[in-house]
């Protein structure tokens, strides 16, 4: 799996194609609509705000083609733009839009250890961890098994072996029992990559939005007997993970008490978990343009109304119940930052 997502000749995110958008193979909340870049700026401010006049970083790992992080800096105002110094991070910065433009406040790094840990850091991780590698694992009478893949004579196929003892302790220790015959699918780096996420700044925060659920859900035999590994082509998401290798992307729902728990490890505080359309309505998404009741907008011709109207309804995508915005969970926690409430703690009703 690490081969047909990472590898740099045949990867599927390896290459230069983004694989995100119309084109691509799946949308992500940045491309649905502008709104969520103009929710996530306004959280901008107020961590910059909140940090006096000290430079601040804020920090895009799995920026893509960096468009998200363009928005946020084109939102800010002049005092703080002074104030907040970007990062984007990637292990394909060939993707990056319109490439690294000159005197822009921006820089585009391939890795979280070599992002500056002087400042006080906001660090944005908008599917992230969906997109490492993952083992499939199956309960048999006899044990733990791990899925392998074998060729031959072209063809590939599943081959289960006795899963390493790290596979089992994993669930030791998290006393999970899966029952015979349920599949789990599993990255132990969901933890690794999150503690060194936390070593970014002594003074930070991190928002972790992804698909995912707390451990007891995600591996509930009773609902996701046979895990979350799915395979997404063309915006179409079907299960055979070894169809078009490095051609189509690779995902599994992360475990979020892994995040929670390496980072109350690290000294962070859980300040949020909730669905992300909870998340962007307590920042305020719906005071953007978008949200305008339509009847009160002049219309010149049909084509202008039916562009609006299109717009309108991706923005309600992420909050609407039935959108991505219910899919998505939030994670937020912070280290040796204000203790007052932040506006995404605050009640909606």
């Amino acid at each position: 799996m690490s081969q047909a997502l990472y590898d740099p000749e045949i990867g599927y995110y390896a290459g230069p194609k983004n694989p995100v958008g119309e084109d691509g193979d799946f949308i992500t909340s940045p491309r649905i609509s502008e709104v969520f870049g103009f929710a996530l700026a306004g959280l901008v401010s107020e961590f910059l705000a909140r940090q006096g006049d000290a430079v601040c970083s804020i920090v895009d790992i799995g920026c893509g083609d960096g468009s998200l992080l363009r928005q946020l800096a084109s939102s800010l105002s002049f005092r703080e733009h002074r104030q907040a110094h970007f990062f984007g991070v990637d292990r394909n910065l060939g993707r990056i839009e319109g490439g690294e433009k000159p005197g822009e406040q921006i820089d585009f790094l391939t890795s979280v250890e070599v992002v500056p840990q002087q400042n006080p850091a906001l660090v944005i991780a908008n599917e992230l961890f969906d997109a490492l590698p993952f083992a499939r694992l199956v309960q048999r009478q006899d044990g733990l098994h791990e899925l392998w893949v074998r060729e031959e004579d072209g063809r590939r196929e599943w081959v289960e072996l006795p899963a390493p003892h790290y596979f089992q302790t994993y669930f030791a220790e998290r006393e999970i029992k899966l029952v015979a015959g349920q599949f789990a699918d599993v990255a132990l780096e969901w933890g690794e990559l999150y503690e060194s996420i936390c070593r970014i700044a002594d003074r930070a925060m991190i928002v972790t939005i992804d698909y995912g659920f707390p451990d007891r859900q995600l591996f509930d035999p009773r609902i996701r007997k046979f895990g979350t590994a799915a395979a997404f082509r063309h915006h179409a998401v079907h299960r055979d993970l070894l169809a078009e290798p490095g051609n189509q992307d690779l995902t599994a729902h992360i475990n979020f008490s892994d995040l929670r728990r390496s980072g109350e490890r690290s000294g962070f505080q859980t300040l949020l978990f909730s669905r992300q359309a909870e998340f962007l309505l307590r920042l305020g998404i719906t005071e953007h343009p978008l949200f305008t009741p339509v009847q009160d907008l002049p219309f010149d011709n049909l084509l202008d109304a039916s562009v609006e109207l299109e717009k309108r309804q991706a923005a309600r995508r992420l909050v609407l119940p039935d959108g991505i915005g219910q899919e998505m969970r939030v994670l937020v926690q912070s280290r040796n930052l204000p203790e007052s409430e932040w506006s995404f703690q605050r009640k909606l009703f």
